[in-house]
């Protein structure tokens, strides 16, 4: 997840520095749409998501949002206003949303596929000391 977010932040990064002055805001957001968030979400629906992750992608995704809709950290404008402002969603809903789909095909498969017998496994052993780790199927 984390090569994930740095190419991400880098793709974000060439649109601020290429096109971003010269190129109208609709065009921004389609290509946004079109070229940035697949290569992101792609294998998203298999990722377990620490609180820090998250707000790590959230940051990343308003990286590029505030300067394209024409504010500084300094404003003041929480990500929601700015979303609502661009008529953007939240890139972590898609996740969320990529998750439940992903969910839904796993119940659809045959009994004998091995997605479908790894989302069902359970270790015979004991769980080591400490927190337990987060589970793919907690953050649903």
């Amino acid at each position: 997840m984390e090569l994930k977010l740095a190419k991400f932040l880098q793709l974000i990064g060439t649109i601020k520095r290429t096109i971003f002055i010269k190129v109208r805001t609709e065009t921004i957001l389609k290509l946004y749409n079109i070229l940035v968030l697949p290569t992101f979400l792609y294998g998203s629906e298999n990722w377990t998501l620490a609180a820090l992750q998250r707000r790590r992608i959230e940051a990343a995704e308003m990286k590029l949002w505030r300067p394209l809709a024409g504010h500084t950290f300094n404003d003041h404008k929480t990500n929601d206003s700015i979303r609502r402002e661009l008529r953007t969603d939240c890139i972590l809903d898609k996740i969320d949303e990529y998750r439940r789909n992903w969910l839904l095909h796993l119940q659809r498969m045959p009994q004998n596929r091995i997605p479908l017998k790894s989302y069902h496994y359970r270790p015979q052993r004991k769980r080591t000391t400490g927190r337990p780790k987060k589970r793919w199927r907690e953050q649903l």
